[in-house]
């Protein structure tokens, strides 16, 4: 680097130091005018945004609406897109229901987990 550069790059660093002492400056003068708020704070009040902005129900159904034509076209079945009925809507809803086959091999399959748990805790008794 030569020396110009790097006395341009001092000048920009003392530059940024005063103005961080006039701001302190202007802070220290705004309390002794006994104005409550200081710059800093008048600053801060407002860059905060004064309220959020709350979509209406019907906008949150037509978001809705167009997430699972969005999702069903994504899928490759746009033509089997449906309503779903305000019942089945809420948190959490599925619509997969398990065969009685199916059921039936989980209710053996949990069987045989718990038989296994209670031997190793009668072992471990003992």
């Amino acid at each position: 680097m030569d020396r110009n550069r790097i006395l341009e790059l001092a000048l920009e660093g003392l530059q940024k130091q005063k103005e961080g002492i006039d701001q302190e400056i202007e802070m220290v003068r705004a309390e002794l005018k006994g104005g409550g708020s200081t710059v800093r704070e008048a600053k801060v009040a407002a860059a905060i945004p004064t309220g959020r902005r709350s979509r209406t129900p019907a906008e949150r159904r037509a978001q809705a609406e167009r997430m699972r034509q969005y999702w069903a076209a994504k899928r490759g079945n746009a033509a089997k897109v449906a309503k779903v009925p305000k019942s089945q809507a809420g948190a959490g809803a599925k619509l997969r229901t398990k065969t009685a086959a199916q059921k039936k091999a989980l209710s053996l399959k949990m069987k045989e987990i718990w038989k296994k748990r209670k031997a190793a805790a009668a072992k471990k008794k003992k």
